[in-house]
């Protein structure tokens, strides 16, 4: 009876992603950020942050034992806040940016934060 009823159903795999590290090209300096993606299992919100390719971010997104989670992080300007002459916010700086994407991340990764320390990583 079991057997009838996951005939046509396809299961999603717990395979353990590869962990990559990006490497910004030109073309990314060019643009000032490049576009990061973290996946965790799911059942283990304390688990290891496996920093992944666009490509298999993609396929478990409709993995349910896992948790995925893109982010922008800058990689050029200045590091802190730029203020105009009238004390107003030009830019927020690397610094601010990459805290603030983290932050952003962290709500659906936990533990985002621990994995990247390094806020100004890829920064020139």
């Amino acid at each position: 009876m079991y057997t009838d009823l996951i005939k046509n159903k396809v299961l999603p795999s717990l395979f353990i992603p590869q962990t990559i590290v990006p490497s910004p090209t030109e073309s990314d300096y060019a643009q000032g950020f490049v576009e990061r993606f973290f996946t965790q299992k799911a059942n283990d919100v304390n688990g290891f942050v496996y920093e992944v390719d666009e490509k298999t971010y993609i396929q478990l997104l409709k993995n349910p034992y896992w948790l995925s989670e893109s982010i922008y992080w800058r990689i050029t300007g200045p590091l802190d806040m730029v203020y105009n002459d009238n004390g107003m916010v030009m830019d927020k700086g690397v610094f601010n940016a990459n805290k603030a994407s983290i932050r952003l991340g962290a709500e659906k990764i936990k533990n985002l934060g621990l994995y990247l320390p390094n806020i100004l990583q890829f920064h020139k």
